[in-house]
């Protein structure tokens, strides 16, 4: 997140309280609106099933919806694949490409968490 991004389009916005209601802090009332209105974008997780390695910074399609770009990715072993977080427009679907080397190629859309406790998550 930077002063680009917002909570809710990383993930993040249960970290804010808007509880009291009478609570005061800056940016409040911009938030606020961002949560009544839905946000443009989302951040989701990806499983590359072609042979690369899926790094922060590359350009996201997702058909339909527009781009996002890839937030951060690396190989796992214990699925055997690449994966990574992206942020992406909010009405993207299941299925994306991943810009790699000039190469576009087809990522799954998944909800993290990909692995926990050793048992694998997402579908494969």
């Amino acid at each position: 997140m930077d002063e680009q991004t917002h909570p809710f389009e990383s993930g993040l916005g249960w970290t804010v309280a808007f509880e009291p209601p009478g609570r005061q802090f800056i940016g409040r009332a911009a938030l606020e609106a961002i949560r009544e209105r839905g946000s443009a974008h989302k951040l989701v997780g990806l499983v590359l099933d072609e042979r690369a390695v899926l790094r922060s910074h590359q350009r996201v399609i997702a058909p339909g919806a527009g781009e996002g770009a890839v937030t951060s990715g690396t190989f796992s072993p214990t699925l055997a694949r690449s994966i990574g977080l992206a942020r992406v427009p909010a009405d993207t679907a299941d299925a994306v490409q991943v810009e790699v080397r000039d190469r576009l190629l087809p990522a799954r859309v998944v909800r993290p968490p990909f692995v926990r406790h050793g048992r694998v998550l997402v579908q494969l």
